[in-house]
């Protein structure tokens, strides 16, 4: 399989998925106020936490199982995933109903059945999305994956401004609306794709309801618990101060969200690459090594370059917004320390302990929960922010320990912290002060210490582009003579 052709592709669609995302950012934050976007802040970190508790850990099941079962029987692994899920999400949305009117009230401030109602179908969305785009995942269908993530995010901005320019009101509903149909528009579009190889043959699942269960059922509480761990901040900062305060997160969130089309790209990819390497050749760790160097270095020199610009990259944000240029710095350890653990936590997942991150989301929740108590207090949204900067650096620390006890590979962590710490000093220091020439100056010699240390990778990197910029050229040319 060449790779490097699949991650081009899942590349390429992020790309765009991230320009229309920062359309959708610099537009909507120019016309929702700071109090309505943290309604819909709410909306959604609620649905991603009560879905990260519906998938019963069997999306997780799915991706470990996927390559121990025939191509013929992974249709039928995917239904036996999914059947439970929809199951408990149809039991949460009925308690939910019930209680209409305490749950509006903690997520908009009044009571609405209507938005509860409107949230079930949002956490059918989010169930149903993850299970049915994790199959193109797995099947590196690369094009219509990244295809489907730009329809959302387009569509959610059309609908966005069309219902802002019809609506009155309580505008949170002009985003909770467009962001539950595009769920829907993106499921429609999946099973779309998935009609191609309906009429194959298909074979029974020799995977066990029970066995899936098992492997998964740690993960209902890591999942959980790693999403409350990424919600505390909101859930404190409204307890603590208002929604206002909650919506400059957002929009300071929504910058962080643009940097994490870079770990969606590269997660999407990376964990079918992973499991299949592993599948064939479990003995052969100098690929993990490789890809952690790569990584390393590419989200260091990434997480330079927005610290240099946080003044400059502010400004597509609304007036309201701008205070958030202190809060996105630390907000930025989130998509940065996430990535690169990817590449050191392998062992904990080919090993299937998966109790492991049950522990390791347990810890970062609680350290990020008592960050938040005092920061919050002390520096309000800019607290929150160094409080999950924190905690993520830990979560990093940890998923890197916990996996090298059961699957040892000898990455370079060393390297990593040492190129690490003057980068964290540029974040902490562009959490209080604004962007001067010393500011910059620091920034450069922060880019030149990052690279003077990856040296050999991004020698290493630059030959293998040449080489396969050569290999292009002599294929067009073969081509031509050909003809």
């Amino acid at each position: 399989m060449n790779h490097f052709k699949v991650f081009t592709k899942y590349a390429a669609g992020s790309f765009l998925a991230l320009i229309v995302g920062f359309l959708a950012t610099t537009i909507l934050t120019r016309l929702i106020p700071k109090e309505e976007m943290g309604k819909y802040s709410l909306f959604i970190t609620v649905g991603g936490l009560v879905a990260s508790f519906a998938y019963l850990g069997l999306d997780q099941s799915y991706v470990r199982f996927y390559f121990d079962e025939a191509e013929g029987a992974r249709r039928n692994l995917l239904r036996r995933c999914l059947f439970l899920p929809v199951l408990v999400t149809a039991g949460v949305s009925g308690l939910l109903l019930l209680g209409s009117g305490i749950f509006s009230e903690y997520v908009i401030g009044e009571s609405s059945f209507l938005l509860t109602l409107l949230f079930c179908a949002y956490l059918l969305g989010l169930v149903l999305d993850r299970f049915i785009l994790m199959e193109l995942r797995m099947e590196q269908q690369a094009s219509a994956y990244s295809a489907l993530n730009i329809i959302r995010k387009a569509l959610y901005l059309l609908l966005a401004v069309m219902m802002y320019l019809s609506l009155t009101g309580e505008l949170s509903w002009s985003l909770t609306i467009p962001v539950t149909i595009a769920e829907f528009a993106v499921i429609a579009g999946a099973l779309l794709v998935r009609k191609r190889k309906s009429r194959e043959k298909t074979e029974a699942c020799g995977t066990s309801l029970r066995q899936l269960l098992i492997y998964g059922y740690p993960f209902i509480f890591s999942t959980t618990i790693t999403i409350l761990f990424h919600s505390t901040d909101k859930f404190m900062l409204k307890g603590l101060t208002d929604y206002s305060e909650v919506g400059l997160y957002t929009g300071a969130q929504n910058i962080v969200n643009l940097i994490s089309q870079v770990q969606t790209v590269f997660s999407t990819f990376w964990v079918p690459v992973a499991f299949e390497h592993f599948s064939k050749k479990p003995e052969d760790k100098d690929f993990y090594i490789r890809v952690n160097k790569i990584v390393s270095c590419g989200m260091l020199l990434i997480f330079v370059l927005i610290l240099a610009m946080k003044d400059v990259i502010i400004y597509f944000l609304g007036s309201d917004y701008r205070e958030a240029s202190y809060i996105f710095p630390f907000l930025a350890f989130m998509p940065i320390m996430y990535t690169v653990s990817e590449t050191t936590v392998l062992g904990i997942n080919f090993m299937k302990k998966s109790g492991y991150h049950v522990w390791i989301s347990l810890a970062c929740a609680i350290a990020n929960l008592i960050g938040n108590y005092f920061l919050i207090r002390a520096y309000g949204a800019v607290g929150a922010a160094v409080s999950t900067g924190i905690a993520y650096i830990l979560f990093f620390a940890l998923r890197t320990i916990l996996a090298g006890k059961v699957y040892p590979v000898k990455y370079d962590t060393l390297r990593f912290v040492i190129a690490f710490l003057p980068v964290a000093g540029l974040a902490l220091l562009a959490s209080f002060f604004p962007v001067t020439w010393w500011y910059l100056g620091l920034a450069a010699l922060a880019t030149v210490w990052v690279a003077g240390l990856y040296r050999e990778t991004i020698a290493w990197c630059l030959g293998r582009f040449r080489t396969s910029l050569r290999n292009r050229k002599k294929k067009a040319e073969k081509t031509e003579k050909s003809c």
